[in-house]
């Protein structure tokens, strides 16, 4: 048990690296290391189509491993099963478990006699599932089982994060791309009062640069104090405006400055930080 405890404590604390280098990365060792932990000939990890109920090769080592990857096929066999239930897997004897399909074997030559199968899941959404094959010892145990399914979810978890990290960076290029493009001034900040926006059209009616992005809004005093005073109502106090003006003295020139002030939530609908959106209507 100490020496499980050990290749656990090893591989959590490689996680991190892995984690830096990318999903890919992450199967890679969760395939590679785990079949170190259990001891085992070779071992496949197959990403999840859940609504197509497909499987494909992802990551494979072992005699053919390589041969395999990109392969796909329908939910059936010991990791059909596993996808199906969600549930982990140990068979200590294939060629008479119901579950066991004898298709991959007869295609590559290889003989397949004892399966650890679990399912990589994280926030309820089946990635893949984990297949190690053929323990060296002969049969494996529940405690192989139970380390398999442990480092198979926080690899899961680390995967899931960098998936939500990508959709998050792209959501903000894209949210950062229509701001920039708007005909209007927007400047916006977080909850901490830091500001996170200010758009080339805001640069374009103060006639200044981006020097205020990543100050605070108490700097845009030197700016216009009504802006500081439209977005800090906002975060302070939750009090919004539409169809205002103020007037602002802009380079020794009077403008008059028609805004409305906003809430800026995330993806999750939280409140994360105030806006204001405005145009130069001196002309008017």
């Amino acid at each position: 048990m100490s020496e499980m405890l050990e290749f656990l404590s090893k591989f959590t604390e490689g996680l991190p690296a892995e984690a830096a280098r990318g999903e890919d990365a992450l199967w890679e060792y969760l395939t590679r290391r785990g079949a170190g932990i259990v001891n085992c000939h070779a071992g496949t990890f197959f990403e999840a189509d859940d609504l197509k109920k497909r499987l494909t090769f992802r990551k494979s080592i072992g005699p053919v491993g390589g041969d395999l990857v990109g392969v796909s096929f329908g939910y059936q066999g010991v990791v059909g099963f596993c996808a199906e239930s969600r549930k982990a897997l140990l068979i200590n004897d294939a060629e008479n478990s119901p579950l066991f399909t004898k298709k991959v074997d007869k295609g590559s030559g290889f003989q397949t006699k004892t399966v650890i199968a679990v399912p990589a899941i994280a926030n309820g959404e089946l990635l893949g599932i984990m297949e190690y094959i053929n323990s060296i010892a002969g049969a494996f145990s529940d405690e192989q089982l139970k380390a398999a399914d442990l480092i198979t979810a926080l690899v899961a978890r680390e995967v899931y994060i960098k998936k939500l990290e990508a959709t998050i960076k792209q959501l903000n290029l894209k949210g950062e791309s229509t701001i920039n493009n708007l005909s209007g001034g927007f400047i916006g900040s977080d909850m901490e009062g830091r500001v996170l926006f200010f758009n080339p059209k805001a640069s374009e009616i103060f006639e200044v640069g981006q020097e205020f992005l990543n100050k605070q809004v108490a700097d845009l005093m030197q700016l216009c104090p009504d802006i500081v005073t439209a977005i800090t109502d906002v975060l302070k106090q939750g009090k919004t405006v539409r169809r205002m003006d103020f007037k602002c003295s802009v380079k020794g020139k009077e403008k008059i400055i028609g805004y409305s002030s906003i809430n800026i939530k995330g993806v999750d609908g939280k409140v994360i930080g105030a806006g204001i959106i405005f145009q130069d209507i001196t002309g008017l």
